[in-house]
């Protein structure tokens, strides 16, 4: 039931985007994203019942990620950045430009007028590209690795087959290598580090501190994930594998790291106006909205294993990217941005 829910989910959000896009070029658009859907259920179904040599779908894997280096090179020399309808690129490249010229980061803005987000590393993470002058580099290593774990780390062979047919015919993937997003890549950076808290003894903090401070900074690249990290914190203590003071201990260096970051960066600057704007944007509706899913995290964690608990951050990278795609379903340009 779990898995069915989980591919209606990543069927039903791909045919949105397909759509979306596809109704910018194409009148009958629909069409092809029912196909595409199709395409993709075939893959989850019945793709797995099917014997593929071990070699064709290693080829298969090959040729997917020589695609996606195909479409970064094709985003760097003919998609110019002033042409896309979105400003990832440019709140990055605000950011740093800002910080370069001696500026306060914080109070820079892209060519859209949107300030940059709070959380640092979400720029840290980008700066090497941004150096490169290539963001989509960024964006294309999370797909990438995703092909790398489906070969070299994902035993479940008949599931990632579908998985591979998901990737190369998803609209999504293009978009976000267009656009230069990078949703994926921070997903898969986080996915990485739960897998490895999920296997490591934090009882001994002496040998999970390197843990405790990459789970601290990667949350400090999108908020999205706090309730993720709720749901993973707190099951070894519902599990009775940890002591409530050995996860508290683990916790706050982890919390530590995450505040560390923020007062390098308010320490770049004199202006905090950043902080109370941030605040002022708390609504109740959210407030509400952390306080159920912290309730939530308790029952869920209750009656489901830690397993499932790993596909947690996909599914919030595939809502963050679905409630995008409804807030301007109704917006209609010419190009994939």
């Amino acid at each position: 039931m779990k898995k069915a829910l989980s591919i209606l989910m990543l069927l039903f959000i791909n045919a949105i985007f397909s759509y979306k896009y596809l109704s910018r070029e194409f009148d009958n658009a629909w069409i092809v994203a029912a196909i595409l859907v199709v395409i993709q259920l075939f893959g989850f179904l019945y793709l797995s019942k099917i014997n593929i040599p071990k070699k064709l779908f290693n080829s298969a894997v090959i040729i997917t990620g020589l695609g996606i280096i195909a479409l970064v090179v094709i985003a760097y020399l003919k998609i110019p950045l002033d042409t896309l309808n979105v400003d990832r690129w440019s709140v990055i490249d605000s950011f740093w430009s800002f910080y370069f010229d001696g500026k306060y980061p914080y109070l820079a803005s892209s060519h859209m007028g949107n300030p940059p987000g709070s959380m640092p590393m979400y720029f840290i993470l980008s700066l090497p590209f941004w150096w490169l002058g290539e963001l989509s580099i960024f964006s294309s290593l999370g797909y990438l690795s995703i092909l790398y774990l489906l070969v070299y780390r994902y035993n479940d062979l008949k599931t990632r087959k579908g998985i591979l047919l998901y990737i190369m015919t998803s609209i999504f993937m293009v978009w976000e290598l267009t656009v230069r997003s990078n949703i994926i890549t921070n997903t898969v950076l986080i996915m990485i580090a739960l897998y490895w808290l999920q296997h490591a003894d934090i009882k001994n903090l002496k040998k999970s501190w390197p843990l405790a401070v990459v789970l601290g900074l990667l949350l400090a690249t999108r908020g999205n994930f706090a309730v993720v990290y709720i749901l993973f914190f707190m099951f070894p203590l519902v599990k009775k594998q940890v002591t409530f003071l050995q996860l508290f201990k683990f916790t706050a260096l982890s919390a530590t790291a995450f505040a560390s970051v923020f007062l390098i960066i308010i320490a770049i600057g004199p202006n905090l106006n950043w902080i109370k704007d941030k605040i002022n944007k708390i609504n109740l509706q959210q407030l509400l909205f952390f306080i159920l899913s912290i309730i939530v995290s308790f029952i869920f964690l209750k009656r489901v294993g830690i397993s499932y608990l790993l596909s947690l951050p996909l599914f919030i990278a595939s809502f963050f990217l679905f409630f995008i795609t409804i807030k301007d379903f109704s917006v209609k340009k010419t190009n994939l941005s």
